[in-house]
């Protein structure tokens, strides 16, 4: 077979998808990743063949800016912000979808498998005849956000003869059943396998702790994504603020982020036992709670680690996200706006000492294992594109 991956040119949005895309690459099957431009490195960097749809472009000008280009006040409530980036996905897949239409009708996939915000897969899809896959980037946004995005699509789905945007053959949901939300699609249950940049393990992974480790992050992607200038959960203050109070509990500190915001958090103190750039996969295992800023692979991260998470929450799908996490016990939530650092030392001293919060944690993880793995889930894409090509011979013969 021939499978088309389709996805917005975010890590967040893309790497979650890279384990399937391998496990059916590793079962003889062509895989060929369709995005715009700036995806070309991280692609590259999984080891899969890439193709640009369009030219350079940032997820900021669809999410803060109108089709005309003109600037968005951000939204502050959860409602208008969950419209605010449905819409914006709107745009991208506007965007994009001219150049989706040339290469579905050039390359001829038998099926293309797409995260659920990239409508014009769907619609590219749909127009060459082939069944698409929506494949679950996580714990998922509230529906609402993609209603107001295929809202904002509509143009584009008018010009080519749609009332709606087509259906998937299938959804893959990689989200953990005990977590998924009320209004999620009926799926087929997945494993989420966590992907990153590889890196060299440190040392100190393998060594005996000396006491408890706590990793804090600011998001492992880089800066022009996220870090210096966006104000994550208070900014680098709280961060620097954290870094000095956060040893007062008894921790070792492992600061995972961009090299360049490192430098702006120095000097580090003695408890800080590594700080930089870090292959989150490898070093969450031998630590023993984690502090971020609920991006979605640090979060899906830390669930498949069993670690108990203080969430710091800024915007509508980490307020979600936080929330569910905070209401099944696995974590605590605080929200980011006038944030004080004795909040967040409360809470990882909460984390510390009631065992409940690491039993909820580990219990999600063990709930994941039990899941079928990407490549267990190959023989039943086979199916969906068998199926659909049997549909079609009648039509044909």
């Amino acid at each position: 077979m021939r499978i088309l991956v389709n996805t917005g040119p975010a890590y967040g949005l893309y790497n979650p998808l890279v384990p399937l895309a391998w496990a059916l690459r590793s079962a003889g099957h062509e895989v060929l990743v369709a995005g715009p431009e700036p995806m070309a490195g991280m692609v590259n960097g999984s080891g899969l063949p890439f193709t640009p749809i369009y030219g350079p472009m940032h997820m900021r000008e669809f999410m803060l800016h109108d089709r005309e280009g003109r600037p968005l006040v951000q939204a502050s409530d959860e409602d208008a912000q969950l419209e605010q980036i449905g819409r914006g996905f709107g745009r991208l897949a506007g965007r994009v979808l001219d150049g989706l239409l040339r290469v579905t009708r050039q390359w001829r996939p038998d099926v293309v498998i797409a995260e659920p915000h990239a409508y014009a897969a769907a619609v590219a899809a749909e127009i060459n005849g082939i069944p698409w896959i929506e494949h679950g980037i996580g714990m998922g946004y509230r529906a609402v956000c993609d209603e107001w995005g295929v809202d904002e699509f509509g143009p584009e789905l008018s010009r080519y003869g749609f009332s709606g945007l087509p259906g998937p053959a299938a959804v893959l949901d990689n989200c953990p059943p005990t977590l998924r939300r009320d209004d999620a699609k009926p799926g087929i249950a997945m494993r989420y396998v966590a992907y990153d940049k590889p890196g060299t393990v440190p040392d100190w992974v393998m060594e005996p702790k000396r006491r408890p480790r706590l990793l804090l992050t600011l998001g492992t992607v880089e800066p022009e994504f996220v870090g210096v200038n966006r104000n994550i959960a208070g900014g680098l203050p709280l961060f620097q603020d954290l870094l000095r109070t956060l040893p007062t509990l008894g921790l070792d500190i492992v600061v995972a982020a961009a090299d360049s915001v490192v430098e702006q958090l120095r000097p580090l103190p003695e408890a800080v036992i590594a700080a930089g750039w870090l292959p989150l996969t490898a070093v969450l295992p031998a630590c023993d709670l984690a502090v971020h800023h609920v991006g979605a692979g640090t979060t899906m991260a830390c669930l498949l680690a069993g670690l108990p998470e203080v969430l710091i929450s800024r915007n509508a799908e980490q307020t979600d996200t936080a929330r569910r996490l905070h209401t099944d016990g696995a974590a605590i939530q605080l929200v980011s706006e006038h944030l004080e650092t004795g909040a967040v030392l409360e809470a990882c001293r909460a984390l510390l000492e009631n065992p409940r919060h690491r039993e909820r944690a580990q219990a999600l993880r063990d709930e994941v294992a039990t899941l079928p793995s990407p490549a267990q889930l190959v023989p039943r894409i086979e199916q969906i594109v068998a199926e659909h090509a049997g549909s079609l011979a009648p039509a044909l013969a």
